[in-house]
């Protein structure tokens, strides 16, 4: 198990697990509307399946918020 930030929250996961498996476990939806940063880099989405996450990694994932 490793132990990462998402949005500065404490998450462990399974060792090699990538951004896609990362937001299976979250049951994160509306994917064609959010962008993950991994260390401050933005990664793009065609990469998500293949970017391995790493002990102590900080993932950042926005969503654009609808208010007026």
């Amino acid at each position: 198990m490793i132990h990462i930030l998402v949005n500065d929250d404490e998450t462990m996961l399974e060792q090699g697990c990538t951004l896609d498996g990362l937001l299976r476990q979250l049951s994160m939806d509306q994917l064609e509307r959010i962008a993950i940063a991994v260390n401050d880099t933005v990664i793009r989405r065609s990469d998500w399946a293949c970017h391995q996450l790493n002990e102590n990694d900080r993932v950042l994932v926005i969503a654009p918020i609808q208010g007026g």
